[in-house]
């Protein structure tokens, strides 16, 4: 059932990112709240543009913009060529920036909108198709909520720029994310107990309850940013615990080297480059490409499940 609703939801984000294609564009994508995000390809902007991620946009031409789909309204009323004059806030500093209108072509759907779309249907499918094999071990059940709500994200990414049908889905997946990464770190490759589903449920919980707030602040730049920074770092630590216990599990040797190594290269190879991006991010002058951050994800259930097709973890203290 969860499968034949994300391939309907897949449909639906599709087709409202399709109709993009040959339409007046800001040349900058922005949230429903007008927040300017940082993904974009570089023949959009010039470097100077960088200035406005992460400020909200409330005025177009000098008349005001309270949401994304203002500012979207303001745009295709402008014919491909002019230049809108955008003044946008960031904090206490208010500023405006001269953006031409351009079209949206297809090679600017294939490069941003393509790999948020095909890799979350890709690893929702590889993950269930693991799970169908042996659908009683945990750590495949882990690896499926895993992506699960990582494909929800990325599916449902092309539409946080408009139309913004899906949004509040896409703030309450997003947070599902860190609880669903450290359900995975304890299901694979140790059994800590009992308290380890109570853990699990509880952070699933406390973090549902996050992104009830991220929904209701997101046009609150200075409630929202924290919160949506409080998750990416939740994330972080999640990913981090994965890793450590695997490392751990590979030091003791007592299971295969192989296995691990495969469950530890899904872990690296599918968050790395990200890491590297988002690091040497303030260097760059250019947009960051969708593409890098988004295929290597495909990695995790990929890897992950070859390595959770050996036997049965172990519990700690001893072999089960």
């Amino acid at each position: 059932m969860s499968l034949a609703l994300i391939a309907v939801l897949f449909v639906a984000c599709a087709r409202d990112a399709s109709r993009w294609v040959g339409q007046p564009f800001a040349g900058l994508l922005f949230l429903d709240s007008g927040i300017v995000v940082s993904i974009g390809e570089a023949a959009w902007r010039s470097p100077e543009l960088q200035r406005a991620e992460w400020a909200r946009i409330v005025e177009v031409d000098g008349r005001p913009t309270p949401t994304g789909a203002a500012v979207h309204a303001a745009v295709a009323g402008a014919s491909v060529g002019r230049e809108l004059t955008y003044t946008l806030r960031r904090g206490s500093e208010v500023f405006r920036l001269g953006i031409r209108v351009r079209h949206f072509t297809w090679d600017d759907f294939n490069a941003v909108f393509s790999p948020m779309l095909g890799i979350g249907a890709c690893i929702v499918l590889l993950a269930w198709l693991w799970l169908a094999r042996c659908p009683e071990r945990p750590e495949l059940r882990a690896l499926f909520a895993l992506c699960m709500f990582l494909g929800i994200v990325l599916i449902t990414g092309p539409d946080q720029y408009g139309p913004y049908r899906f949004t509040p889905l896409f703030y309450l997946a997003l947070a599902a994310v860190p609880p669903a990464m450290g359900q995975l770190a304890l299901a694979y490759p140790w059994t800590p107990g009992r308290w380890a589903r109570r853990l699990t449920a509880a952070a699933y919980a406390l973090f549902a309850t996050l992104g009830v707030v991220l929904v209701a602040s997101r046009f609150h730049p200075a409630i929202f940013l924290p919160l949506l920074y409080l998750v990416y770092c939740a994330l972080a630590n999640a990913l981090l615990l994965y890793i450590a216990s695997l490392l751990s599990a590979l030091l003791s040797a007592r299971r295969s080297a192989a296995e691990l190594l495969l469950a530890l290269g899904g872990a690296l190879g599918s968050s790395t480059i990200g890491i590297v991006i988002l690091v040497a991010y303030p260097l760059l002058g250019e947009p960051v490409s969708a593409a890098w951050l988004i295929v290597p994800i495909a990695l995790m259930p990929a890897l992950s499940g070859l390595a959770f097709r050996g036997p049965r973890r172990l519990v700690l203290g001893g072999a089960r």
